[in-house]
């Protein structure tokens, strides 16, 4: 590893500590890798949280009875009622913060995957570098490889920039209809741009090392 990815991997950290501490700011948290991969099996919607939510007094409290006897155990109706209760006490701020955090972890979701297409990239271009014969195998021929890869480089970028603009509008969607500021779509897309930048010169000085 040469000083300059030191340098850039140092800068990544960073801005992912800084991102952590703006999630944080918002009760929201980094979704781990077991998280992510469930997500990612399962398509969830984090706007069905509330439908979720909606069903969750036949459900959520059924205790040691099991299944669906919320509504229909020892304590019949009533404690049915009281769960809907429970539930329709959920105060917009906690709806909000339920449905952006399904939002966030949707973002990366994307990284991660636009990541993971960047190294698969990058080990192509290694491989085709590797198989050249000996004698072609110099800086410019690399560079030339390198230069052969951009435009599926820049569509995997143009990809990734429109799904990550697709959930910060609903983001800010959610936080209109909660009657909140859209100061963390702002904070989350200056973080995106950062972190962008740091990804792509960290490849190419991966690259053409």
């Amino acid at each position: 590893m040469t000083q300059d990815q030191n340098t850039l991997t140092q800068m990544q950290e960073e801005q992912d500590r800084q991102q952590e501490e703006l999630l944080n700011q918002y009760g929201l948290t980094k979704p781990d890798t077991s998280q992510l991969q469930q997500e990612q099996s399962g398509e969830t919607d984090p706007s069905s949280e509330q439908s979720d939510n909606q069903t969750g007094g036949q459900t959520g409290t059924s205790g040691a009875s099991g299944g669906q006897t919320g509504t229909s155990g020892a304590s019949g109706g009533q404690t049915g009622e009281s769960s809907q209760t429970g539930t329709s006490e959920k105060t917009d701020a906690e709806k909000a913060q339920a449905e952006i955090q399904g939002y966030v972890n949707q973002l990366y979701q994307v990284e991660d995957k636009f990541l993971a297409r960047l190294d698969e990239i990058i080990a192509q271009t290694k491989q085709e570098y590797k198989d050249l014969p000996a004698a072609q195998r110099t800086q410019k021929k690399k560079i030339s490889l390198v230069q052969s890869k951009m435009s599926i480089l820049l569509a995997e970028e143009s990809k990734c920039d429109a799904e990550v603009e697709a959930i910060l509008a609903n983001i800010q969607a959610t936080q209109k209809k909660y009657g909140q500021s859209n100061d963390l779509v702002s904070q989350i897309r200056a973080y995106y741009e950062d972190s962008k930048a740091n990804w792509k010169a960290a490849k190419m000085t991966e690259l053409y090392s």
